[in-house]
C-alpha cells in the first residue's frame, strides 16, 4: 500500500484506489491512499494515477469505478466532487467467447 499526501498541515480527505487482476502488476501495488484536499474531484485522482502509475483512467479497455458505480454512469463524470472514505477501483475488461 502506497500513501500519496498533498501537503501534510492542509486538511485532506483519504481515498482508496484499488488495481485488480493485470493491472496490480502494471501499478505495481494492489492498492493507493490517497490524502487529497477537500473538494477534489474524480478527475484529479484520475490525473494522479495517470502521473504516478502510467494508468491511462478512463481508458478504453479498462473499468473503472467509484464505490461500485461505473465513471460513466456518473451524472458529474470526472467532475464527481471525491468524499471520505471513497473507494476507486481498476480493471481490464475481459472478452472471450
Amino acid at each position: 500500500m502506497n500513501v500519496a499526501r498533498s501537503d501534510a498541515a492542509a486538511p485532506t480527505i483519504s481515498v482508496s484506489v484499488r488495481y485488480l487482476s493485470a493491472l496490480r502488476e502494471r501499478a505495481g501495488t494492489r492498492r493507493d491512499e490517497l490524502a487529497l484536499p477537500p473538494g477534489s474531484t474524480l478527475g484529479a485522482a484520475a490525473d494522479w494515477i495517470r502521473a504516478t502509475r502510467g494508468i491511462e483512467v478512463p481508458g478504453p479497455a479498462l473499468m473503472s469505478t467509484l464505490n461500485g458505480h461505473g465513471w460513466a454512469q456518473l451524472p458529474a463524470g470526472l467532475a464527481t466532487e471525491l468524499h471520505e472514505g471513497d473507494e476507486i477501483a481498476l480493471f481490464p475488461l475481459l472478452s472471450g467467447g
